[in-house]
């Protein structure tokens, strides 16, 4: 590698800190496949004056794990967001978390690569540290490219991204109602490989994954696909001990009406 004083030498010169940060920021945000109604969504423009008392104690203990996401990250610890209605802003918080990882991973690349420090990036667009993917929309684009183009569902660009991003947003894990094989297996795949690679995700759900866990409260009929769904519900448990973070809500407490 050419060193800083040749660099020097050529007229080369490093980047203000500030403004390459910024720029790697925004194109890990702009990868991130972030839904378009979320893509402006901070901790900034949350409005925490709309929750109830009760609710400032789990929003509190969601923005402290993503001013200390970068911890979360290494070690990993993941998170579970749940409320029973919808509305309550559990996408908005976590969108927000995401781009708070993504500032922490943009500084982390300055850092530690001197090319970004003079302005080369050298990452492309397929460059996913952080990735956002609602569950059902997601697993029915893949779908579409395996009906459509013929591509086998575990070569499929989301799939993978998913699966090998340092963190994720799961969102509206378990809402779907169609519990076929291709949901479940697919769900199971993402979740067994993010645990056994130290992956951190953030889970967002109008359901409590425990009810998977028994066999009376199972929603699901097929002995096979319950077990399926209890072996990912077991897996969701250890990746977010402590952090399943719950609300109290009810249809008046969806905000978004508001």
């Amino acid at each position: 590698m050419t060193s800083k004083n040749s660099k020097k030498k050529a007229g080369i010169k490093e980047v203000p800190k500030k403004k390459m940060i910024k720029k790697l920021r925004k194109e890990i945000i702009k990868n991130a496949n972030i839904d378009p109604l979320y893509r402006d969504c901070t901790f900034n423009n949350f409005d925490e004056n709309v929750l109830s008392k009760e609710n400032l104690k789990p929003y509190k203990k969601i923005k402290n794990y993503g001013k200390h996401i970068d911890a979360a990250i290494k070690k990993p610890q993941s998170l579970y967001i749940l409320s029973e209605y919808p509305g309550i802003g559990k996408t908005h918080l976590a969108v927000s978390i995401l781009k708070y990882a993504a500032q922490k991973i943009a500084e982390r690349e300055y850092e530690e690569n001197e090319v970004v420090r003079y302005g080369i990036n050298r990452r492309t667009t397929t460059w996913t540290p952080v990735y956002f993917i609602n569950v059902s929309e997601g697993l029915q684009d893949i779908k579409n490219d395996y009906s459509e183009n013929g591509i086998e569902f575990k070569q499929s660009e989301i799939f993978n991204r998913v699966k090998n991003a340092q963190l994720v947003v799961l969102d509206d894990i378990f809402n779907e109602i169609r519990y076929t094989p291709f949901i479940m297996e697919t769900i199971f795949y993402w979740v067994d490989y993010r645990l056994k690679n130290n992956l951190a995700t953030i889970f967002t759900s109008n359901h409590n994954f425990e009810i998977f866990l028994k066999e009376e409260s199972s929603p699901i009929d097929n002995e096979r696909l319950k077990t399926v769904a209890r072996n990912t519900a077991s897996r969701v448990a250890k990746m977010v001990k402590n952090y399943k973070v719950a609300f109290k809500s009810s249809a008046e407490t969806d905000y978004r009406q508001k």
